[in-house]
């Protein structure tokens, strides 16, 4: 199976093994649920994936995959369409299993080596899909410029790859992060003006420029975020005006959590609850995690907003504290949706899940009169797990203060919650 989102790599790599051991034919799955070449559709009412009986009828080595067509046995579908992608030849790969064994158990360095011996003796499909699984071994590993030497040579050896819209979006955080914005910008203007370029990859690079130049840089300026507002609300009118909402459904929801995230940061949580909840609500959103983890988050900081506004007036009346602790409870099981199930998808969004889980608890801790010790551990848990996701600098170094002060408040309940000796 293809998953196209790099921070699932694990997530993938795992239903690989699962499923990649017994495919020896090309085979395709679309969004509606039909799958791939059509003599195969009758065998998979209702199945999740291809026996090995119904993949010996599909064939092989008749799989072309582009990012403005995927062809398979001469029948064309648009890349927006495709959820699964099975090939033969990198599946029969001895090279190929082993990259997929070695990358369940998260041994990135060594499933690379694989993926990239595998890349050595494929052609076509193939070769194509173990270039990319090499990329994302080297992203799962941090290691930007393996990462980026691995998606130059994927691009180098096809032009106009599948996954061409997700290298170029990888391409541009790197840059970004070596202080390049040209050449990040530049990487995903490519995706923008290719032609032929299908309409999810295309408005998923017209989103991640607002990200990565808008939204991210936006600090504290509820001016800057209201501007980056504005070209979300322009790509969701640019999706409805080319009724385009069926194959960039995804992005569409994507252009509203963008909506609704900039409406928090410009403190206006009252409009941004509804973008959240059409969001979560959204069946399509359960084909794209990294939707939902945002949703999620931006839903937990909207509940727990309303909550330090109302304690900011000072001390919870006794007849409010359940009414109160009830409220801090709702606001963290969004945060700890995230945080604990959408891990391998929530991007930047699981160090704002993390710590915001973190500090639900750690008000709820206080104003229940800091002296439940269990309470205020589950607090330090999720301040650590925050605290590992920075990396060094300033927003660490402040982390670090606050995190020193609730740990000297845990450590004073806890020494009165243990028996005497």
């Amino acid at each position: 199976m293809i998953h196209r989102t790099i921070g699932a790599a694990t997530a993938a790599f795992l239903l690989l093994c699962a499923a990649a051991a017994t495919a020896d034919a090309d085979v395709i799955q679309t969004r509606d649920g039909q799958w791939w070449p059509k003599s195969i559709q009758k065998d998979m009412e209702g199945q999740d994936a291809p026996s090995d009986e119904v993949l010996r009828k599909s064939g092989k080595n008749n799989l072309d995959l582009g990012y403005d067509s995927v062809e398979l046995k001469g029948q064309k579908f648009s890349p927006s369409d495709i959820l699964q992608i099975f090939s033969t030849t990198a599946y029969e790969n001895a090279a190929f299993k082993n990259g997929e064994l070695q990358g369940a158990s998260a041994y990135w360095g060594e499933a690379a080596e694989s993926f990239g011996d595998a890349a050595e003796n494929l052609k076509g499909a193939g070769k194509e899909i173990a270039l990319h699984y090499r990329v994302r071994c080297f992203a799962n590993l941090n290691d930007a410029a393996k990462a980026f030497d691995a998606l130059q040579q994927l691009l180098d050896a096809f032009p106009k790859t599948y996954f061409y819209a997700n290298v170029q979006d990888m391409k541009a955080r790197i840059l970004v992060n070596r202080k390049d914005r040209k050449g990040a910008e530049a990487a995903l203007d490519k995706v923008i003006a290719a032609p032929g370029m299908n309409s999810r990859d295309y408005f998923e690079a017209k989103l991640a420029k607002i990200y990565l130049f808008k939204f991210k840089t936006a600090g504290k300026d509820k001016k800057r975020y209201a501007a980056a507002r504005a070209d979300y609300q322009r790509v969701v009118r640019e999706i409805e005006a080319r009724s385009a909402e069926s194959a960039a459904r995804a992005q569409w929801l994507k252009g509203k959590v963008g909506i609704g995230k900039c409406f928090v940061y410009e403190e206006d949580f009252v409009k941004a609850r509804p973008f959240f909840d059409q969001v979560i609500s959204d069946k399509t959103s359960l084909e794209d995690k990294a939707v939902l983890a945002q949703a999620y988050t931006g839903r937990g900081d909207v509940k727990y907003a309303a909550i330090k506004k109302e304690l900011a007036g000072g001390n919870v009346p006794e007849d409010q504290l359940t009414r109160v602790t009830e409220a801090l409870i709702d606001a963290s099981l969004d945060y700890v949706r995230v945080a604990k199930f959408y891990v391998e998808n929530a991007g930047d969004d699981l160090f704002g899940a993390t710590i915001g889980a973190a500090r639900v608890w750690a008000t709820q801790f206080t104003i229940n009169g800091e002296n439940d010790c269990g309470l205020a551990q589950r607090a330090a848990k999720y301040f650590f797990a925050a605290h590992r996701l920075l990396p060094r600098g300033e927003t660490k170094r402040l982390l670090t203060s606050e995190v020193k002060r609730f740990l000297a408040k845990r450590d004073e309940a806890c020494k009165a919650d243990e028996p005497a000796k």
